[in-house]
């Protein structure tokens, strides 16, 4: 039997959903300095999540944008943490399934 030279498709990744997604809105309109640093457990604290989950998320690049102050200090900007919130809402499932 010969095998086939061509590579294998690869089916397009489905985006991850996050227990979040519902209540992304809630949590975006927040006031405070959009310059404001904050720590993987001010994150969490704030979209009620685990720090664990926050660093797992950052990882794997699903979370938002953060700044690396050094080889130990990873801070989150408030403005970044606000527009990876509000890039997750959605008004239907039909919109959340093509994102």
């Amino acid at each position: 039997m010969v095998k086939s030279t061509r590579p294998a498709k690869s089916k397009p990744v489905a985006p991850r959903r996050l227990h979040l997604d519902k209540h992304a809105d809630r949590l975006a309109n927040v006031g405070g300095d959009p310059d404001d640093l904050l720590t993987s457990e001010e994150l969490a604290e704030w979209i009620d999540t685990s720090t664990q989950f926050v660093e797992v998320s950052r990882r794997k690049g699903h979370g938002p944008r953060y700044v690396r102050l050094s080889a130990r200090v990873v801070r989150y900007r408030r403005a970044d943490i606000i527009e990876w919130l509000r890039s997750r809402m959605h008004k239907r499932t039909s919109e959340y399934a093509d994102a």
